[in-house]
């Protein structure tokens, strides 16, 4: 596949980007990653404080706030795995609800219930944004031929969520005083990423049609 791949002619990049940016699916995914991140990266750097806001003392906090990352990491080595093609769209739909379950619980006092949605968030945080991409690279029209071009123009729009989440997080939070209605936001935000991957889904289904 690769011999073929670079036997093949190679258009110029930025007619590349243009014709990827013109498939609808490839920007329902685009769109997509942005709330991805604008979740993963506004959470994580938040998250500390979250916790300490709960009265946690500062090491307590950051000993709650590593339970995400030791869980992504195993969330990103196993979850891929799983996420077979026929299988994508439901696994990333389950990581999308479990990211939601956790803004939810987060409002909780320490405890199992919030360990638990510390828990969800990891998987969601190693997992999400991997099989996102992967779906990209699958989306018609893209391939192994523009996988890495389309997985720079997946990163290039992801940043824009991964900038403004911690920033607007942070004026939510100055503008209340507290993190709740930063939680509710980022609920909000899995509310959307559901509903874009039910258009996701019809779009597919639409292309395989034709």
């Amino acid at each position: 596949m690769e011999t073929r791949i670079a036997a093949e002619p190679r258009g110029h990049l930025l007619a590349t980007f243009a014709r990827l940016a013109a498939i609808p699916t490839v920007r329902i995914v685009l769109v997509m990653s942005i709330g991805i991140f604008f979740f993963n990266h506004g959470l994580n750097n938040w998250l500390p404080e979250i916790l300490r806001s709960k009265g946690l003392e500062t090491a307590q906090a950051g000993f709650w706030a590593a339970i995400p990352t030791g869980v992504s990491v195993l969330a990103a080595l196993l979850i891929p795995r799983w996420a077979t093609p026929e299988r994508r769209l439901r696994v990333l739909a389950l990581l999308i609800v479990g990211a939601g379950i956790t803004t939810v619980l987060l409002h909780l006092q320490p405890g199992v219930p919030l360990a638990a949605g510390l828990v969800l968030q990891g998987l969601a945080r190693g997992a999400m944004m991997t099989v996102s991409l992967l779906l990209l690279v699958e989306v018609p029209g893209v391939g192994p031929k523009r996988a890495g071009t389309a997985g720079g123009l997946f990163f290039t729009a992801a940043e824009i969520g991964g900038v403004s989440g911690p920033v607007v997080i942070g004026l939510v939070h100055d503008a209340t005083g507290g993190f709740s209605a930063a939680l509710a936001m980022l609920s909000i935000v899995c509310v959307l990423l559901l509903g874009l991957l039910l258009v996701l889904k019809r779009c597919l289904r639409d292309d395989a049609l034709q």
